[in-house]
């Protein structure tokens, strides 16, 4: 007669590695930071900051130490982290380097980008293109983002992505709230379109054009923008 066989043990779900607490942790004050969920020169409570993430204050501080180093918090000696303050002069000249890294990228790209990677440079704008009545602001900026990122990528020069991304993290919350315009969302189409062309006819000196009017547009909407970005950080306005 068979015996009865023996039931396997049930497995518990593995725990989550320590990595990837800590990442999950600095993805959220990450986005909380970039879009000045703390109040510019609010001091940080670590403890409440960790209650609210469900997590201890280890990884809270570890992700603090990272954006500390992005720029995206600042670390007072022997009082503390804080949020970064709102700072006018410091956001135009981020937006004055990233026009310079821009216009470098898209010029490295036009000389040194395969014909595959520009047509699927083409195809992911088109994309973007076809759907954008469904994005709203945050979406858009994202993929404006990676738009520009893909053409650094292009280029073949790591750093020129990195310093890109750690910039534009820096400068997001203004420029979703510039991309809110509806103006502004249109030319931001077009003058997409118009880069990515210049790249497939690999016209350096187009491309480099087309960028720097992009980005220089960029630069002069920032300052209504940030009179927008302040209104909604202390007085509590919506995004429309």
């Amino acid at each position: 007669m068979a015996g009865t066989p023996r039931k396997k043990p049930i497995k518990s779900a593995p725990a989550p590695r320590a990595a990837d607490s800590v990442n999950r942790v600095y993805a959220a004050i990450q986005r909380m930071a970039v879009n000045f969920e703390f109040r510019p020169e609010q001091r940080i409570n670590e403890v409440e900051l960790a209650a609210t993430l469900g997590v201890s204050r280890t990884p809270v501080r570890e992700a603090l130490n990272r954006l500390v180093i992005e720029g995206l918090i600042t670390l007072v000696p022997n009082k503390g982290f804080y949020c970064r303050p709102f700072d006018a002069e410091q956001i135009i000249s981020l937006f004055e380097v990233r026009a310079a890294l821009e216009r470098l990228s898209v010029e490295l790209a036009a000389e040194r980008a395969s014909d595959v990677r520009i047509a699927e440079l083409m195809d992911f704008w088109n994309g973007v293109r076809a759907n954008r009545a469904a994005m709203d602001a945050e979406e858009l900026t994202s993929r404006d983002e990676e738009f520009h990122i893909r053409i650094a990528a292009m280029g073949g020069n790591p750093e020129l992505v990195r310093m890109l991304e750690s910039i534009n993290a820096r400068i997001r919350f203004v420029r979703r709230i510039e991309i809110e315009n509806p103006l502004r969302r249109t030319t931001t189409f077009d003058e997409h379109l118009a880069i990515a062309e210049a790249l497939k006819a690999r016209d350096r000196d187009r491309a480099v054009s087309c960028m720097s009017d992009h980005i220089g547009i960029s630069v002069a909407d920032a300052v209504a923008a940030m009179k927008e970005g302040l209104a909604r950080i202390y007085m509590g306005r919506i995004a429309s």
